[in-house]
């Protein structure tokens, strides 16, 4: 745990209380003292022999010890107890003298069995007074290390330990915990912030600097208002923790033994914490390359089929190209054209999905007209959709929307390819635009045969494909709906698909409508 200095010097307030204390055991003693006497002198009255009376002061003595405590009172309270016995029990009586060549071995005696037995009660009682504290230790231990245990954050970590060091130790706590370069990631306070101020600031900074602890009670800044000890771990300092007794006295030895016991479990949960971030971004990592691997493997599969067509298509036409007449070069074209499309279509997509994985693809929000999207995601896929009627349905109410008009596009290009795609020739595709509260409706429906109940529940997820449409060896690539899912989320949307009566497919997704006072719905 470091180098701690914990000396401490003596204050007023410590001074005082010490001589209050010896009042107290003082008064204690003349009282218990006149006691003892009081009723040995009732006993004397009646007929009871006087080694009765060195019984009886002797329990006061030991009474005196009990509750006195200190070794040097058990002294004193055996002495006044010979005093007592003397002056009032032994001829001549109320004199210090004494006439039997008897009485001093008796008080020798009286007072030696009295030291030791009042010591020996002391000692017990001090031993008493230690378990007593080491259980109670060991009791806010265990509910202190109970609740670390469920703590999954240094926020939380911050907020428990502070919550349980001034619950233990009647203080206000101040708990901190840096980054690995050295600023300050989590900070609470609880009870009163007296930690606050420049010097006290300074006085964390450089615990946390010097891995010592610093501030009240010890030779390091003794006049700061709270007692700061380093959180240390394998790596170093990894936090800060202040102490400021609500009572104003330094810590005592049991409550700083205490404190460093509670430091050494945060060391235990940070480091548990840092060895479970690390593995999280190791599991993520590896995610991250299965995912790389599949979608190279992904795209070196898919791939293939258009390049393949487009140089096969190619090659013909060059090695042919004074033999064939010009509509089959025609259909050699449009399907290098198709392939071509495709390859750009799939190709943005990644390069999309990617950026948002990264966190690069951002929203530029501006004012858009919904209508205006739709016709430009109508006129570019129109392209290659000569065997499909497309068609929008425009309500005469201007759909103003705040969006990124591109991304929206994109997404409406990815739908009416899919609706396309997985559709026979002849088949309608439809855009559908309304209004619905505060959102903005955009549905793209076809009336071809439907989607498979079994491919419902993973249409979004990546790299999931409903398989080739008949009559050619291109197959979806399982990016396009997640990428429209993450943008439309994104905007503050929900898209989700279903099947209508009697066939058909219909897809729908909701963006917030720009308000009169050209503020966002949501």
């Amino acid at each position: 745990m470091g180098n701690r200095n914990t000396a401490r010097a003596d204050g007023p307030a410590d001074r005082k209380s010490r001589f209050l204390a010896g009042i107290k055991n003082f008064s204690l003693l003349i009282a218990v003292m006149f006691a003892c006497t009081g009723v040995s002198l009732l006993l004397r009255q009646l007929g009871t022999h006087e080694t009765n009376f060195i019984m009886i002061y002797l329990l006061g003595t030991l009474l005196l010890s009990y509750y006195g405590g200190s070794y040097l009172f058990s002294l004193f309270s055996s002495l006044f107890g010979v005093l007592f016995y003397n002056f009032f029990f032994t001829e001549p009586y109320y004199t210090f003298r004494a006439y039997s060549p008897d009485y001093p071995l008796t008080f020798l005696i009286m007072f030696f069995v009295g030291a030791f037995t009042s010591m020996m009660t002391s000692r017990i009682r001090h031993e008493s007074v230690l378990a007593e504290e080491r259980e109670e230790r060991i009791r806010a231990l265990y509910q202190t290390g109970r609740r670390l245990l469920g703590v999954r954050s240094a926020a939380d970590l911050a907020e428990v330990s502070a919550q349980e060091l001034a619950a233990q130790l009647d203080a206000s706590v101040l708990a901190v915990f840096y980054r690995a370069d050295g600023e300050v990631q989590n900070r609470f306070v609880q009870g009163e912030d007296v930690f606050s101020s420049d010097r006290e600031r300074v006085v964390c900074r450089e615990t946390y600097r010097s891995c010592n602890a610093c501030g009240r009670g010890t030779r390091l800044y003794a006049g700061a208002n709270a007692y700061y000890s380093p959180v240390v771990t394998q790596n170093g300092v990894s936090g800060v923790v202040g102490v400021a007794p609500l009572d104003g006295r330094p810590l005592t030895e049991n409550q700083t033994e205490f404190l460093n016991t509670v430091l050494t479990q945060l060391a235990v949960v940070l480091e548990r914490e840092t060895l479970y971030r690390r593995q999280e971004e190791t599991q993520t990592q590896i995610a991250s390359e299965r995912l790389r691997s599949d979608m190279l493997r992904a795209i070196s599969h898919d791939l293939r089929t258009p390049l393949t067509g487009i140089m096969g298509s190619a090659s013909t036409m060059l090695d042919n190209y004074g033999q064939l007449d010009d509509n089959v070069k025609k259909d050699f074209l449009k399907n290098i054209y198709d392939d071509a499309g495709w390859l750009s279509d799939l190709v943005e997509n990644i390069l999309d999905m990617t950026r948002l994985d990264e966190g690069r693809l951002h929203l530029h929000l501006e004012e858009e007209a919904a209508e205006e999207i739709v016709a430009g995601a109508i006129a570019h896929v129109k392209g290659h959709a000569a065997g499909h009627s497309l068609s929008a349905k425009i309500p005469d109410e201007l759909l103003l929307l705040r969006a990124d008009g591109v991304l929206l596009t994109q997404v409406l290009v990815n739908l009416l390819d899919n609706a396309i795609y997985y559709t026979p020739e002849g088949s309608s595709v439809t855009v559908l635009l309304s209004r619905s509260d505060r959102d903005v409706l955009f549905e793209v429906r076809d009336d071809g045969p439907g989607i498979a109940e079994e491919d419902m529940e993973h249409l979004f997820e990546r790299f999931y494909s409903r398989g080739t449409r008949p009559g050619t060896a291109r197959h979806g690539f399982g990016l396009g709906l997640a990428l429209c899912k993450a943008i439309v989320e994104a905007h503050g949307g929900h898209i989700f698909v279903r099947n209508v009566e009697p066939h058909g497919t219909s897809v729908l997704f909701n963006i917030p409508a720009k308000e009169e006072d050209s503020s966002c719905s949501r």
